[in-house]
């Protein structure tokens, strides 16, 4: 059995819904150190969390957010110890701010085709668009990884995250790898919005139709 099947077994009997491989060769040496690999997990939102936060109750994304933690760390330690067992190094990456040694969990979602940034510079996927919360592992163990996606998969007629935005954060424009997030995210209009509610806003999450649909709701239950 190859390790990625065996790591996926141990990943769905534990409750996670999405995951991908990512290689990690194409980033300068110094960000991963030898771990060449990323596994890249993520837990969803719930449907009513994202309904809850479009009416206003901010908060309840908070709560959300928060409950993703047990089992991002389940998952953590039990591709930990499988990897260790089999003589493998692994590391746990940054949870809280995404990052490991420079290598952001969005970059290792891209790598891994799990997904891409979406116009509110937020790993998106097809399965439950920016509606998830993610963690990675660190590994050099020698992975079947995901082909890489390079260009942003939101259909350029779509503007119902930048329309919702309370700050205009959203601009004009894709993201595609190597461009700048500043040319179609203004991460400082955003950051101001956080500040004066607490940290939380995410409307652009709970508004995407691909967080709608991966999720089951509708706006229209939004009352």
């Amino acid at each position: 059995m190859s390790l990625n099947l065996e790591i996926s077994q141990i990943l769905e009997g534990a409750g996670c819904k999405i995951f991908g491989y990512a290689n990690l060769r194409s980033l300068p040496a110094g960000m991963h150190q030898g771990l060449d690999f990323g596994i890249i997990m993520g837990v969803p939102y719930t449907p009513q969390g994202m309904i809850e936060n479009l009416k206003g109750n901010h908060e309840r994304l908070a709560i959300d957010s928060e409950a993703t933690i047990e089992p991002l760390e389940r998952f953590e330690r039990a591709i930990i110890k499988f990897l260790k067992e089999r003589k493998y190094k692994a590391s746990i990456t940054y949870r809280k701010t995404g990052y490991s040694n420079g290598i952001t969990h969005k970059i290792m979602g891209t790598l891994s085709g799990l997904g891409w940034i979406g116009r509110c510079a937020i790993l998106t996927t097809e399965k439950y668009g920016p509606a998830l919360r993610l963690t990675a592992v660190l590994t050099n163990a020698p992975l079947e990884c995901g082909k890489p996606i390079t260009k942003s998969l939101c259909p350029p007629e779509c503007n119902v995250c930048e329309n919702i935005c309370p700050t205009n954060a959203i601009k004009e424009g894709l993201w595609e790898q190597g461009i700048h997030r500043d040319t179609f995210f203004d991460v400082n209009a955003c950051r101001k919005k956080l500040n004066k509610s607490n940290g939380v806003c995410g409307l652009c999450i709970s508004a995407c139709p691909l967080t709608k649909r991966g999720l089951g709701y509708e706006l229209k239950e939004i009352k």
